[in-house]
């Protein structure tokens, strides 16, 4: 006699109580794709399967719903392969049905047994979308968390590769997993993540960005991200190794590192890869790219309409005959080429790929030149702006790209008020703002994370 068929005799059937394939059809009353098939008979009581058709295996169904071998129902649940069986009542049945698990109940009794009939839906395991890979292991993160510990684990073969997880979501029960590697991480920092994690309240989680927002502190907004967003392995695992933590979702293929201090946002894997003096070359091309990108358009607004003095009289003269004939400040001028970037951007992002790239080159091309001979703007600025859209692509983080393009409206206007002194101003006033920033305990602005990896 089967596992199965010998659990099913010792099901409960309480008189008092409501039985369970009631409960379970009350429950998924209005979810057409809830099945509740009737697959035989046991000690003269109906045995129902009830389970989600849209999240359970067709062929891991027909060891119970196929009857080919004249109705003997013992030698069908002798083909049971899933893994191990469990008893449980209406809440863990219920739980069992939404996770794609399927319930063998008799029609009178109060509970039932939960089987491993489900079927993952997940795409194959590709190269990382949102990170090119230049050099490096190719492989990537997806929406399944058994396959990202997977591809974590076969990074770093050591027991000192720790997890801790929990459930998060009222409605969506998401799986939240906490990575560690026991010999480098900060006790203090561990103990921080797993209180934060486990006083999360909310409904659902769909990703591991709307996750991060619910694990901040909610009194103060950040401009800038305070955790690196990657869906790369190998990059997880060098994190892991320099002590810091990896938290992913079940559903999402993104890991998020923390704490991630500002220079981490301007590191790539491939720095590591590659000879040392190529990446020192590669970082300061970056940081120089950060540099142009946030204030090469005030500098241009201060030097043409407030400082003017400043300027050598040769490029103050080639500025002003740039500028004949345009009716527009040069403050509104730079505002205006900006925003045109800006949306020429988001609508290379939001397009399909198959249409986007000749939608921004097309839009850039003749829209600029357009907007030239109309003297709505200056030949200068088109190329002051050209050369900062191209240095905003240099960043290595989207999330910190974004907090770029933001904070280059900010520079021009206190460029377009105080001149040089407002950039400087602007300038400070970032560099206090950053200065005041932690990320979990750690200065945003500490470039060199502390190793408590011991040697021995």
């Amino acid at each position: 006699m089967s596992d199965i068929l010998s659990s099913l005799y010792s099901l409960n059937e309480r008189q008092d109580s409501v039985p369970l394939l009631d409960l379970l059809r009350e429950a998924f009353a209005d979810s057409s794709d809830f099945k509740a098939a009737l697959v035989g008979t046991v000690e003269d009581d109906e045995l129902y399967l009830c389970y989600f058709q849209s999240l359970c295996s067709a062929q891991k169904l027909d060891f119970l719903l196929v009857d080919d071998n004249g109705g003997d129902l013992s030698f069908r649940l002798a083909r049971y392969s899933g893994a191990g069986l469990s008893e449980g009542d209406f809440q863990r049945c219920e739980a069992a049905v939404c996770n794609g698990f399927a319930i063998l109940c008799k029609l009178k009794s109060s509970e039932g047994l939960i089987l491993q009939l489900s079927e993952n839906q997940q795409r194959a395991i590709g190269s990382p979308i949102t990170e090119n890979v230049l050099q490096g292991p190719m492989n990537a993160f997806i929406e399944s968390l058994d396959v990202n510990t997977a591809l974590i684990r076969q990074q770093i073969h050591s027991s000192k590769l720790k997890m801790w997880e929990t459930v998060i979501g009222t409605a969506s029960h998401t799986r939240v997993a906490l990575f560690f590697y026991a010999d480098a991480i900060d006790p203090d920092l561990l103990s921080q993540l797993k209180e934060r994690m486990a006083s999360i309240r909310t409904e659902a989680i769909q990703d591991s960005a709307q996750f991060l927002r619910l694990l901040m502190s909610r009194k103060r907004m950040h401009l800038f991200p305070l955790a690196i967003s990657t869906e790369r392995p190998d990059r997880v695992s060098m994190d892991l190794l320099k002590g810091k933590a990896i938290i992913m979702i079940d559903g999402s293929p993104f890991a998020l590192s923390v704490p991630s201090v500002y220079t981490d946002f301007w590191h790539s894997p491939e720095d590591k890869y590659v000879n040392p003096y190529v990446t020192y070359f590669l970082l300061t091309l970056r940081f120089m790219a950060m540099f142009i990108n946030l204030f090469l358009p005030a500098v241009y607004v201060a030097l043409t309409s407030i400082n003017v003095d400043v300027n050598r009289l040769e490029i103050s003269l080639a500025a002003a005959a740039s500028r004949e004939g345009v009716p527009y400040p040069v403050f509104v001028e730079t505002f205006l080429m900006l925003i045109m970037i800006d949306f020429i951007t988001e609508a290379g992002l939001r397009l399909p790929k198959t249409v986007s790239s000749t939608v921004t080159m097309v839009g850039g091309v003749v829209l600029g030149q357009a907007i030239i001979q109309a003297n709505i703007v200056s030949n200068l600025l088109i190329i002051i702006v050209a050369a900062t859209a191209i240095t905003n692509f240099i960043v290595i983080d989207y999330q910190m790209g974004l907090v770029q393009r933001i904070l280059k409206y900010f520079i021009v206007v206190g460029a377009s008020i105080a001149g040089l002194l407002g950039i400087v101003f602007c300038f400070a006033c970032l560099t206090i703002y950053l200065s005041c920033l932690e990320t979990f305990g750690t200065p945003y602005l500490n470039s060199l994370w502390p190793k408590k990896r011991k040697l021995t």
